[in-house]
């Protein structure tokens, strides 16, 4: 994982958030600049790459964040997108390259998604029951019986 002092600091909020669902990880990102670098996105622009583990956690995380950012937050209006995107496998080995953006245009604040992001997280999101918890409803509903 990428030390938080070397990310841009409009968009650090935003990585956190991001991180914090399981089996996401961040891999990339610019808070977009006033005089961009070669590589830099200008202001009023920002991006976040990510990386899904193919674990339950992963895909929950990744559905959640999908209708999150493309339906809910797009249709407020917003100028974010989350996709999909991969290298040619030819260049990398198939089956590792699919990874994920985050972008927002037309001076979106990244701050502003994270702090939503956030909210709704801890509202709404509902994590994979675990193996361990699924026995222990088993185990509830065989006792109820008797």
């Amino acid at each position: 994982m990428i030390d938080e002092q070397e990310l841009d600091v409009s968009i650090r909020h935003l990585v956190r958030a991001l991180n914090a669902f399981p089996g996401i990880r961040t891999r990339g990102s610019c808070g977009g600049h006033d005089n961009p670098n070669p590589g830099q996105w200008p202001a009023g622009t920002w991006y976040v790459t990510f990386e899904v583990d193919r674990t339950d956690p992963g895909w929950f995380s990744l559905e959640f964040l999908a209708w999150l950012i493309n339906n809910d937050y797009g249709a407020a209006g917003h100028h974010v997108t989350l996709y999909p995107t991969a290298a040619p496998p030819y260049l990398n080995q198939p089956g590792q390259c699919l990874h994920f953006a985050l972008e927002g245009y037309d001076g979106e604040n990244a701050g502003e998604l994270a702090a939503w992001i956030d909210e709704l997280h801890a509202k709404y999101f509902i994590p994979p029951k675990s193996v361990k918890h699924a026995r222990a409803s088993t185990r509830q509903r065989s006792k109820r019986r008797n």
